[in-house]
């Protein structure tokens, strides 16, 4: 069973990048980071769940019921949790992160979810388990070129072939936090080469979303439709994308033909 085996592992979570993240995790606990109600960022949440759904309504090769899903860097779970009420079966649902406070309360507010403090740059699972591995302001967050080639390498192992990376990350760098930088598409495509990329610019940059107050609901769709006003990327990073597209370029066309040629005619 991959989560007996999952509960049994054991994790390298030392190092100074691993140090580093953790300090600046428990910098952002200390002076509330996310924790202040502002309609700004409620509306960012929601349209991050909106996004998803409109992701997963439009890629309907990944059935929500039948996949097997790795978060990593968890935080609380509740991405998981979003999995878990579009269809995901929790007995499907993993999580990891490096911040143990997180884990605990990953773990308290959704015990049916796996969870566990691991190190994603030295997972144990087999290859090619999980159909979808979602990374939410991961990389960004991870300021090492080699610790980032390591996670990206575990994710590339762990993928099935016709699995999916969900991804969401900043796409600018951030002067008032340099504990983050920006995951441009082509510092994407240099961890993922033999992925395709089918990502948007979402999310009204914070520093403006924060300042809408009472004026969020109306101001904020608004703004956003200024593509140079989104700070983030959200969609799919996939192998099949690349199969796609070496379709539509008459890569497989004589494998299509022949195909075509096989099938019984259409009365």
């Amino acid at each position: 069973m991959i989560t007996l085996a999952f509960k049994r592992m054991r994790y390298r979570m030392d190092g100074p990048e691993v140090e580093r993240i953790r300090r600046a995790y428990e910098h952002y606990r200390r002076h509330g980071k996310w924790n202040d109600p502002n309609p700004g960022r409620e509306y960012m949440i929601s349209e991050g769940h909106r996004d998803l759904e409109t992701i997963f309504n439009d890629a309907s090769v990944y059935s929500l019921p039948d996949c097997r899903i790795l978060d990593i860097g968890c935080g609380s779970g509740n991405l998981l949790g979003w999995f878990h009420e579009h269809g995901a079966q929790a007995r499907n649902l993993y999580g990891i992160d490096l911040v143990p406070d997180r884990i605990d309360a990953a773990r308290r507010r959704y015990p049916e979810f796996t969870f566990e403090q691991a190190n994603a740059e030295t997972l144990n699972f087999p290859d090619k388990s999980f159909d979808l591995i979602s990374v939410f302001t991961v990389f960004s967050s991870v300021l090492d070129d080699r610790m980032s080639s390591k996670i990206a390498g575990t994710i590339t192992r762990l993928l099935k072939p016709d699995g999916a990376i969900v991804w969401y990350d900043l796409r600018y760098p951030n002067p008032r936090n340099p504990h983050v930088r920006a995951m441009t598409k082509a510092q994407i495509r240099r961890l993922f080469p033999d992925f395709a990329l089918d990502l948007k610019s979402t999310t009204l940059l914070p520093p403006i979303a924060e300042r809408l107050g009472r004026h969020t609901q109306w101001l904020y769709p608004l703004i956003r439709k200024v593509p140079a006003l989104r700070s983030h990327y959200m969609g799919i990073i996939s192998r099949n994308l690349v199969l796609l597209g070496l379709l539509l370029s008459g890569e497989f066309l004589a494998f299509d033909l022949m195909a075509l040629e096989s099938r019984p005619a259409e009365s």
